[in-house]
């Protein structure tokens, strides 16, 4: 049975798309049968693959639309072993939707239920808020992995998502917990961020250590992710230890 495993955090611009788009990709190379699911109404994800959002139209919010269409039929293929459930603005609306009807936090559960044992590894971009959607993913994942970026406000966003995933485990989703934290956009050079990873080792679980570099953003409108563009590159191989840690933790309980 694949392991399913929500990339979130409720701060936005922390990485959390180039982790869920660079870790799905290593996963894939490494011969994991690897989904990734766009949970964000701006579909960054999608954006992050080389597609766009308009083209398709059986996304994200027609699998959790109340007749939901069967998410078999939303997903496309991007590379061997890989592939896509884009997402598209109108998740935004969906997403008021969803908060009227019934056993709503489990909406993206049952609906993922169906492909579960078709992949090693789903892996969810989560929206950079604690939302009805945030809440779907941890009410269904195995795991979750928290991109942080090492600054101070980041830093103190953690607890609050620690949090809301003590909540959904005690409430929802017994099986779920943390796998670990990536420090991310890391400055070697700037004191606060070193103080700041140091921090995030003394209190959480970190897994990987990923640095600031203008390479990760440089494939996104080409769909490229950064082993594919430089696999010696000091940001691929940090991603490729941490789909390593990944198959070894998430794939083997």
């Amino acid at each position: 049975m694949g392991k399913i495993i929500a990339f979130a955090n409720q701060k936005g611009g922390v990485a959390k798309t180039t982790s869920t788009y660079n870790v799905g990709v290593s996963l894939a190379q490494k011969g994991k049968k690897t989904l990734i699911i766009d949970l964000d109404s701006q579909a960054s994800l999608t954006i992050s693959a080389g597609l766009e959002p308009f083209e398709h139209e059986k996304t994200i919010v027609t699998v959790l639309e109340k007749e939901g269409t069967p998410i078999t039929e939303c997903t496309k293929p991007l590379q061997d072993n890989l592939s896509i459930c884009t997402s598209r603005l109108e998740l935004a609306q969906l997403e008021m939707e969803m908060i009227g009807r019934s056993m709503r936090e489990t909406i993206l559960k049952r609906a993922l239920e169906k492909i579960k044992g078709k992949y090693d590894f789903i892996l969810i971009d989560c929206p950079p808020q604690l939302s009805i959607l945030t809440i779907n993913a941890l009410a269904c994942c195995d795991y979750v992995v928290i991109p942080v970026k090492t600054d101070y406000l980041a830093y103190r966003g953690v607890e609050l998502l620690m949090e809301s995933i003590s909540d959904t485990k005690e409430l929802i989703n017994p099986s779920l917990s943390v796998l670990g934290v990536i420090a991310t956009l890391f400055e070697m050079r700037v004191k606060d961020d070193n103080e700041i990873l140091q921090a995030l080792q003394d209190k959480y679980h970190v897994i990987g250590v990923v640095k600031k570099m203008a390479i990760a953003k440089k494939g996104v409108y080409e769909g490229r992710s950064v082993s594919e563009q430089a696999p010696k590159n000091e940001v691929a191989t940090e991603y490729d230890k941490i789909s390593d840690y990944i198959i070894e933790k998430g794939g083997n309980q």
